[in-house]
């Protein structure tokens, strides 16, 4: 245990001795765990069908399916029907981008402009994806200009709301007489305008002449508050306790990156330059080396987690299950461990494992959601994303920092890495010893 405790103790002092090494090992991850934490924002537009929403309906309502009828014809967004539960739960893992809830009495106030207060859209996010989520306001913001066009075009209905209104008008003892008056008139205008409609939907009949007039109207029209989705609509209190919860698992793994990529140089290195050779004919046996320069890259990755847990912290960062967070870090750590090997043996020369190590690194974070939201990327890109290592590790950061997971739904992800991990560790174990020889 002790020769693999001053082989690891080694490489750390050659490491603190690197300044470059140092950069990308810590200061580079701060930084960008600072950039996405104030300027983090998409502005891609998501693939077809790259946007997951949510929708349940609770007013059941005829304008409610007409509202879910636009939504789903929005070539950008996939629509799923679910219940409460259900939704809150496919947000808390990552799975879909919000949920919107269509509220009891939506219908009879939906693409009315006059109403001064209309029943209101009520959307749920998830709040690792704030450009998404702002897409989804403006397709329903679309959807809803589409649901005025829709109510216009039912003149018979919309003659129903306007006798209302004028009832609830002549009741009105607050009004202004002046006001009335003036609203009155409003009211008895559209009525009119709303016959001729119909005069020119029969000539349009007989004559086959193009749409309605207000078919294709640029109204838009809708009332969209803003609820916590891990909580009921009525409910107040937000689950993100800072912008650093977000921005930080992202941040964190530029540096376990870094660290892997390091690590890996400097085994070639050392083999190029004999060191590897000399501790052979050391009391320390080849595995005991092995161990030593695993033990060093675990040492060295922990530090980079523990360095940026405590900024955020500093900044603002709570994490809801400290005891996950530490667990996740380890199984992090371990993992990339493994890739650290398995890239040592990617190629005879520090240039050689440097370029394929960075460039594996890219491919990861591209994947894995460290570099732009898997919402646009095309599908196969998406499929992909199972199998990067990064994604599941931005996945087991985010699970104990906010999302708030169980030690039952966590313990899938650090399977996944802990087996991404031993596949990389033997490979690059394999190839280890071979070039010994």
């Amino acid at each position: 245990m002790g020769n693999i405790i001053t082989i690891a103790w080694k490489d750390l002092i050659l490491l603190s001795r690197d300044r470059m090494a140092m950069f990308f090992l810590l200061a580079f991850p701060v930084l960008m765990g600072v950039l996405f934490g104030l300027m983090y924002q998409g502005t891609s537009q998501p693939k077809p069908g790259g946007l997951v929403v949510a929708v349940i309906d609770e007013d059941q309502s005829k304008m409610s399916e007409a509202l879910i009828n636009h939504l789903v014809a929005n070539e950008s967004l996939k629509v799923e029907r679910l219940e409460m539960e259900a939704a809150q739960e496919r947000i808390r893992k990552g799975q879909i981008v919000g949920m919107v809830v269509i509220p009891a009495g939506y219908g009879a106030t939906a693409g009315v402009f006059w109403e001064n207060d209309p029943v209101p859209l009520k959307v749920g996010r998830d709040p690792s994806r704030s450009a998404e989520a702002a897409m989804l306001d403006g397709f329903l913001m679309e959807a809803s200009g589409k649901l005025m066009a829709d109510r216009f075009q039912d003149t018979d209905q919309i003659r129903s709301l306007l006798d209302k209104q004028k009832i609830a008008l002549q009741q009105d003892e607050s009004m202004n007489p002046l006001n009335k008056m003036v609203v009155g008139q409003l009211f008895s205008s559209l009525d009119g305008l709303f016959n001729n409609l119909d005069e020119v939907s029969k000539l349009e009949d007989k004559e086959g002449a193009g749409g309605n007039p207000l078919r294709d109207n640029g109204f838009q029209f809708a009332k969209i508050e803003s609820f916590d989705a891990f909580q009921k609509p009525t409910n107040k209190g937000p689950t993100i306790r800072s912008g650093w919860d977000i921005s930080f698992p992202q941040s964190i793994l530029w540096g376990v990156m870094g660290s892997a990529a390091g690590f890996a140089i400097s085994l070639v290195r050392e083999r190029s330059r004999g060191t590897l050779l000399r501790l052979q004919t050391s009391p320390a046996r080849p595995w005991q080396v092995i161990l030593g320069k695993g033990l060093g890259c675990f040492l060295a990755t922990m530090l980079v987690l523990v360095v940026m847990v405590a900024l955020g912290l500093a900044l603002g960062m709570r994490p809801q299950s400290p005891v996950l967070l530490a667990g996740s870090a380890v199984v992090v750590a371990l993992c990339f461990v493994g890739i650290m090997m398995a890239m040592s043996s990617l190629g005879t020369t520090e240039e050689g494992v440097g370029g394929a190590g960075w460039a594996i690194n890219m491919v990861m974070a591209m994947f894995g959601g460290a570099m732009m939201p898997l919402a646009f990327m095309p599908s196969f890109m998406k499929t992909a994303s199972d199998f990067s290592p990064v994604k599941w590790a931005i996945v087991s950061l985010e699970a104990a920092i906010w999302r708030n997971y169980t030690l039952g739904e966590i313990l899938g992800p650090w399977a996944i890495l802990l087996a991404i991990g031993a596949t990389g560790f033997a490979v690059g174990l394999y190839f280890f010893q071979r070039n010994l020889r």
